[in-house]
């Protein structure tokens, strides 16, 4: 049964005490008394923007770090209710004051000797006590101190929204044993790639442990594919095999690259795949297959070959890696076809004597930026590079003898030099580190578009 009551044109302002009222004087006194009250509320209606309430939950202490309320417009009514079910309508509500903020923290000065005796005499303004009262200058213990607390502690008023809930790819899952472990349930497939760095005495010459023994089909036909591969060429980049397999296998070499190579994280032959067993460092002819890596900044719109050979005219922009042996430019071969090598493999540059080998990167670097800008190489430039005295700083670091090997030892097949882009990506980021300790790389990235894919994340 619906009741029909008409609603009074009073206005009222309300206040939503966030506190449990027992004691409706204890009530007035927490918001400062009565004429506190009737002043914020006659404010409410002449001036809303400058109506203020105070909530203390300590009356009594003048340290007490009061909570502010919120005025909010409001369009609801006061309704009377009297014990006998009758119900009136009291008037209209237009605004209301409301806590929202988080209360300050609190300080008590119960104990406190010193701010007894400035409220005794400051407070009461008390001439006779103000002239009195002086403050104690006497060293003190630091976790002793006795002050008044500070107007306020905290500046932050609402709390923080975190969210809290379960990582939805994550999940408790029961094992064979019959206890149960947390698992991510979609996480991706891990990839068992074993990797050396050059302070490893001994180079990897099994596949991980935790590999399957029976990998999958297609898993199995790309491992069929690049075996041959490895055997003629014992160190590739993952760029230049994929440009000697089928297109289709692209998403599949990152799995199968642990069951016949390591990964080289360091050194002149950082992110190249190396065939299990063979240890570039104690091989002179391994020279070859170092690599270089470039951190160009390149256009992600610009379209071109994904190529691992470096000839000096064709531009690749998708390829910051390549090796020594992918290398075809005339000018860089005159360079690499003399150059002497050291005795011993050194962990920046490789086989190959500092100056030289920056020499080498300076230009390939050069013509790089020429070819990605799309314009000729600055011929005063490639010249300056040319002719720039080879200083081998890095030589005396290793206590390297006279003697030395010459790179015209190294023989390749015709087929190594065109299926090798494994070499170049590490000897780019050693030599791109080599410069940034000279010069300001501004237009540099770390990563080539693969090079994330080389753990299958």
């Amino acid at each position: 049964m619906s009741v029909k009551t008409n609603i009074s044109e009073k206005e009222y302002t309300s206040i939503e005490h966030p506190g449990l009222i027992k004691n409706e004087s204890t009530f007035y006194e927490t918001l400062g008394g009565v004429p506190e009250i009737q002043k914020a509320v006659s404010t409410s209606f002449r001036n809303p923007k400058h109506a203020l309430l105070e909530l203390k939950l300590r009356p009594q202490d003048h340290y007490h770090h009061p909570v502010q309320a919120k005025l909010r417009q409001r369009n609801d009514i006061l309704v009377r209710v009297k014990k006998n079910g009758e119900i009136n309508s009291a008037g209209r509500i237009r605004h209301a004051f409301v806590f929202r903020d988080m209360a300050d923290f609190q300080y008590s000065t119960e104990n406190s000797p010193f701010t007894k005796k400035l409220d005794a005499s400051l407070r009461t303004l008390d001439f006779d006590a103000i002239s009195k009262f002086n403050i104690d200058l006497s060293p003190v213990q630091r976790d002793n101190l006795d002050m008044p607390p500070p107007p306020l502690f905290s500046q932050v008023p609402l709390p923080t929204f975190y969210n809290y809930q379960q990582n939805p790819l994550v999940g408790r899952v029961r094992l064979p044993d019959g206890s149960t472990t947390i698992m991510n349930l979609k996480g991706q497939c891990r990839v068992w790639i074993i990797t050396a760095n050059m302070n490893v005495d001994h180079v990897p010459t099994l596949k991980h442990q935790k590999l399957s023994e029976s990998p999958s089909k297609t898993v199995q036909e790309v491992i069929d594919a690049i075996k041959p591969l490895f055997h003629d060429r014992p160190i590739w980049t993952r760029r230049a095999l994929l440009n000697h397999i089928d297109p289709s296998y692209l998403h599949y070499l990152k799995f199968a690259l642990p069951y016949i190579s390591y990964l080289w994280s360091s050194g002149p032959f950082r992110d190249t795949y190396t065939i299990f067993g063979y240890d570039p460092r104690k091989d002179p002819k391994a020279a070859a297959y170092q690599a270089l890596f470039f951190k160009l900044r390149l256009n992600k719109n610009q379209k071109g070959h994904k190529n691992h050979i470096f000839d000096g005219k064709t531009p690749y922009p998708l390829n910051r890696i390549y090796q020594i042996c992918d290398i075809t430019d005339s000018q860089i071969s005159s360079l690499l076809k003399d150059s002497p090598l050291r005795s011993e493999c050194h962990r920046e540059t490789g086989w190959y004597r500092s100056g030289r080998f920056y020499k080498i990167r300076d230009l390939m670097r050069e013509k790089l930026y020429a070819l990605i800008e799309g314009r000729r190489p600055s011929a005063v430039t490639l010249d300056a590079l040319m002719n720039a005295e080879e200083v081998d700083v890095s030589d005396k670091e290793t206590n390297e003898e006279d003697k030395a090997t010459s790179a015209k030892d190294i023989t390749l097949e015709p087929e190594d030099y065109t299926s090798s882009d494994a070499r170049v990506n590490e000897l780019m980021k050693n030599l791109m580190e080599r410069s940034q300790e000279h010069e300001g790389f501004d237009e540099l990235y770390d990563f080539d578009e693969d090079y994330e894919d080389i753990f299958g994340e």
